[in-house]
């Protein structure tokens, strides 16, 4: 028997249906809750303020390329300096202040950027007596100067413009330069030198200075007293060419008109060799002296004014 038409289409399921649950059933919902969204609006709002941040600065940045292109006044980049006020001058040498005045253009007014300090080094070096010089700026307001000297050896007499001699200094690199600042005492102290003479005539450059300062040097160091009474070295048989065979370097003192050293024998075995000698004239009562002959591989020759010749 047939059931009756109002039951229809109904079904033993319990509850309300809807058209999400004929369509295949709930689905999974997103939780919205109030800390959630707090945390969305955050982020959402450091991403605008990135974006706003990042758009001043651009606009910024094309505000001031506008603004200098359009500049008509110049732009000033280099350090701001004023007139010159203090010179801090240094040297390891004897070269007065008032030396720089000589060398260098110091009027008063100009400034530290005026100032071609590369050129002033130039003509500072330009200078016999300055083995090197450092030139630099103080800003505001100071210019240093830093000079190194060469180091005297020897005195020389040159001819002058006028036809008198003039004095200059032979450094130990055999620079020939006037010397500036020297005291008096310290000059009288430097033997003077007889240069070689080159094929033509001249006597520059002065080769084998190194070797003559070794001499002075082991003498004044190992017999000081008897170095006071040297006077003349002389180079007239020493060009300084390490190749050319038998020169030698001949000094002059008060006590031995000519002592004669070899270039081939060490220097302090030829003073020990010296100073033999001069003990054993001095126990002879001091007979006059001729020459000292020490540049001999083993021995010393010596001749006395009698024209006796003795080796030793």
């Amino acid at each position: 028997m047939l059931g009756r038409g109002q039951h229809k289409g109904s079904t033993s399921a319990s509850g309300e249906q809807s058209w999400r649950s004929l369509a295949g059933g709930s689905r999974n919902r997103r939780i919205q809750s109030p800390a959630a969204r707090k945390r969305r609006l955050i982020r959402i709002g450091k991403v605008l303020a990135a974006m706003l941040l990042f758009s001043l600065l651009v606009g910024g940045i094309a505000a001031v390329v506008v603004a200098l292109l359009q500049r008509d006044d110049p732009i000033q980049v280099s350090t701001p300096s004023k007139p010159i006020e203090r010179i801090l001058f240094d040297t390891d040498g004897v070269l007065p202040d008032r030396w720089l005045s000589t060398v260098v253009d110091l009027r008063r007014g100009r400034t530290l950027m005026e100032v071609d300090i590369h050129e002033m080094k130039r003509r500072l070096e330009a200078h016999g007596q300055v083995k090197s010089a450092s030139v630099e700026r103080v800003f505001p307001d100071a210019l240093k100067i830093r000079v190194r000297e060469r180091e005297p050896l020897l005195r020389m007499r040159v001819a002058g413009s006028g036809g008198q001699t003039e004095l200059r200094i032979v450094a130990r690199d055999g620079t020939l330069y006037e010397g500036v600042g020297y005291p008096e005492a310290s000059l009288r102290r430097m033997p003077y030198l007889v240069p070689y003479r080159h094929a033509n005539g001249r006597i520059q450059p002065l080769r084998g200075i190194e070797r003559v300062a070794e001499l002075l040097e082991v003498t004044r160091r190992t017999q000081p007293n008897f170095f006071r009474t040297w006077q003349i070295v002389s180079l007239e048989y020493y060009s300084g060419d390490p190749d050319l065979p038998g020169q030698v370097i001949e000094v002059q003192t008060s006590l031995v008109p000519r002592i004669i050293f070899g270039l081939n024998t060490e220097f302090s075995r030829q003073l020990d060799r010296l100073a033999v000698v001069l003990n054993y004239v001095q126990s002879r009562g001091n007979p006059a002296l001729k020459r000292i002959d020490l540049s001999l591989r083993e021995s010393a020759a010596v001749r006395f004014e009698s024209g006796r010749i003795s080796t030793f």
